[in-house]
C-alpha cells in the first residue's frame, strides 16, 4: 500500500511538469512565430505569476527572438555564408531588460518553490530551461564566455536533480548532453579548466544523451534536434543530420529557416 501511495506521488508530481499552455509556447517558439509565442508566455504569466515555466518559457521564447534577429542560426548554425553580417549588432537594449526580468523571476521563483520542496519537478524543469537559456544568451549573443560557462554549470546541476526526482522526464538529457559535448569539443586545456558536475568531456556520450531529448523531450526536444542535425552535419552524418531535420520540420511546419536549410541538403 505505502509503495503505490509513493508511486502515485511520483507520477503526480512528474505531472505537473507540463503545461498544455506552455506547450504551445514552445511550440510556436519552434514555429519561429516569436511574436505568437510571446503574446502566449505573458498571457500564461498574468494567471499563473508564481508558476517558473511561465518565466522560464519568455526567457526561451525572448533568447531565441534575438538570436534569430542576429541571424545566429543561419550563420553560426547552419554556416550560411550569404547571410548578412547581422549577428555583429548589440543586442537590443530592451529585448536584454526584457529577458534579463523573465530570467530573474524565473529564478526566484523556481527558488521560492525548491524551498518548499526540494524536488518540485515543475521548479527544477523551470530552472533548467532558465538557465539553460541564460548560457545561451550569454555563449552565443552576447559572446559572455564565463558567464556562460556559470550558466551551464547550474543547467547541468538541475538537470541532474530533475532526473533524481524525475527520471522520465528526458529534457534533462539535452542539457547533459549539451555539456558533455560542448566540454569534449574544447582544447584539453581548457577541458581542464572547465569542471561540470559528471561531465567527462565525451561528445559521443553528449549526442547519445541529445539523441534521448530528440526522441522523448517535451519542451527542449525540438531544440535537441536542431543541435543534432547541426552536429550531425559537422561530422559529416549528413543522413543522420537530414533525419533531425525532416523530424524537425513535421513537427513545426512554420519555421521558414529550418525549411530552407532542409531544401539545401542532398537526398540519398
Amino acid at each position: 500500500m505505502i509503495k503505490c501511495i509513493a508511486l502515485l506521488l511520483a507520477a503526480t508530481c512528474a505531472q505537473a511538469a507540463t503545461h498544455p499552455e506552455i506547450d504551445r509556447v514552445f511550440n510556436t517558439l519552434y514555429d519561429f512565430q516569436f511574436g505568437e509565442s510571446q503574446s502566449l508566455a505573458r498571457a500564461y504569466i498574468a494567471q499563473h505569476g508564481e508558476d517558473p515555466m511561465g518565466h522560464a518559457s519568455l526567457a526561451s521564447v525572448l533568447t531565441f527572438s534575438e538570436m534569430n534577429r542576429l541571424q545566429v542560426f543561419s550563420k553560426d548554425m547552419f554556416k550560411d555564408e550569404k547571410v548578412s553580417g547581422a549577428s555583429a549588432k548589440r543586442v537590443a537594449a530592451e529585448a536584454r531588460l526584457a529577458f534579463e526580468d523573465a530570467l530573474n523571476r524565473a529564478k526566484n521563483a523556481g527558488a521560492q518553490a525548491l524551498k518548499i520542496d526540494p524536488r518540485d519537478t515543475n521548479a527544477l524543469l523551470a530552472l533548467l530551461i532558465a538557465t539553460g537559456a541564460e548560457r545561451d544568451f550569454a555563449a552565443l549573443i552576447d559572446k559572455r564566455y564565463k558567464d556562460s560557462y556559470y550558466a551551464a554549470k547550474a543547467s547541468q546541476d538541475y538537470a541532474l536533480r530533475l532526473q533524481e526526482a524525475a527520471p522520465e522526464l528526458a529534457d534533462a538529457w539535452f542539457t547533459r548532453g549539451f555539456s558533455e559535448y560542448l566540454v569534449g569539443s574544447m582544447p584539453a586545456v581548457l577541458r581542464w579548466l572547465m569542471k561540470i558536475e559528471k561531465v567527462d568531456g565525451n561528445r559521443q556520450r553528449g549526442i547519445e544523451y541529445m539523441a534521448k531529448c530528440a526522441q522523448d523531450g517535451r519542451y527542449l526536444k525540438a531544440f535537441a534536434q536542431m543541435m543534432l542535425a547541426t552536429i550531425y552535419q559537422k561530422e559529416k552524418r549528413l543522413e543522420d543530420s537530414r533525419r533531425m531535420m525532416e523530424s524537425y520540420s513535421n513537427e513545426h511546419p512554420r519555421n521558414e529557416l529550418v525549411r530552407r536549410e532542409l531544401a539545401k541538403m542532398p537526398k540519398s
